[in-house]
C-alpha cells in the first residue's frame, strides 16, 4: 500500500517530512497539498492521515491594522483526517490555521464535529488522499 503511495509522492523538496500529493486535478496555482507519510496509520478499513495544506496568498477574513493581519488570516493549514476505506468517506479530527507558510507561525485551532462524515468527492484533495490511504490506484 505504502509503496504505491510512494508513487504519487513529488520529488519536489520535502519540509520536515512532508511529502507533496501530485494530481493532475489539484490546482498547484492555488496550493500544495502534503502529508506526512510517518504518520499514516491504518486499523481495518479506517486510515487517518496528517495533512498540512499550503496556500500561495493569505486565506481568511481581511483584518485591520498596519499589516492587515486578523486572526483569521491564514497561509497555511495541518489537519488529520480519518477515511472510511469501504465506505469512501472522509470526516476532519483535528485543524489548525497558521500565520505563515509550511505551519509556521502563530496558530489558532479550529472547532470540529468529530462525528460528521463526507463523502469523498470525484477529483479532490480528499480523493487524493483516500487513494494514498487506502491503496485505490
Amino acid at each position: 500500500m505504502f509503496c504505491m503511495a510512494l508513487l504519487v509522492l513529488s520529488c519536489a523538496p520535502a519540509y520536515a517530512g512532508w511529502a507533496a500529493v501530485e494530481k493532475d486535478y489539484l490546482d498547484p496555482g492555488r496550493q500544495t497539498v502534503y502529508i506526512d507519510p510517518d504518520t499514516v496509520s491504518r486499523e481495518e478499513n479506517l486510515v487517518t492521515i496528517r495533512q498540512l495544506t499550503d496556500y500561495k496568498w493569505m486565506q481568511g477574513n481581511a483584518g485591520f491594522g498596519s499589516f492587515m493581519m486578523g486572526s483569521h488570516r491564514f497561509l497555511s493549514t495541518i489537519t488529520r483526517k480519518q477515511f472510511d476505506c469501504a465506505a469512501q468517506r472522509v470526516r476532519l479530527l483535528a485543524f489548525t490555521e497558521f500565520s505563515r507558510h509550511m505551519g509556521t507561525g502563530i496558530s489558532a485551532n479550529g472547532y470540529v464535529d468529530q462525528d460528521a462524515w463526507l463523502p469523498v468527492e470525484p477529483e479532490s484533495i480528499n480523493r487524493a488522499l483516500w487513494e494514498l490511504g487506502c491503496g485505490k490506484e
